[in-house]
């Protein structure tokens, strides 16, 4: 039989599976996205981040997603360094886990509010109240149905 891996209560994981996952988790996190955000724009960028970088985390242990945040990511782009810190805050505040230092950084905040969609003037009024307090406290405003992974 096959060792199983600490802690997952699954006898069929092998040890060499480890690996894998563990290097699938270290190849995800959220800092080794930013050369991906770099060259795209915006509505790209949170389809990257919300739906690619979301999902990893939905699958992710709670373990897993403390490795995922940990690492700062290079700061590239002054609206989007404040919505990766507010993104980290949010999962982090959803999963009961301890926020990362850097998402508290001064640089991860803006100093004017960000309409981080392409959000039409009749749907700014819904954005604005449904926008989580950590966004809001970021300087981005997003629609909380946006933050829902699928």
């Amino acid at each position: 039989m096959a060792a199983s891996r600490p802690g997952s209560g699954d006898a069929g994981v092998c040890v060499a599976d480890v690996d894998i996952v563990d290097r699938c988790i270290a190849e995800n996190r959220l800092a080794c996205y930013v050369p991906a955000l770099r060259g795209c724009d915006d509505g790209f960028r949170l389809r990257i981040v919300l739906h690619g970088f979301g999902t990893v985390w939905r699958d992710a242990d709670r373990a897993e997603r403390v490795v995922l945040a940990a690492e700062e990511p290079e700061r590239f782009d002054r609206r989007w360094d404040a919505f990766l810190a507010a993104y980290i805050e949010y999962l982090c505040g959803c999963d009961g886990l301890q926020a990362p230092a850097w998402t508290r950084q001064p640089q991860r905040y803006l100093e004017q509010m960000w309409w981080s969609g392409d959000y039409f003037g009749f749907e700014r009024g819904r954005v604005v109240v449904t926008t989580p307090a950590v966004f809001e406290a970021h300087g981005v405003w997003i629609a909380d149905s946006d933050l829902v992974v699928v």
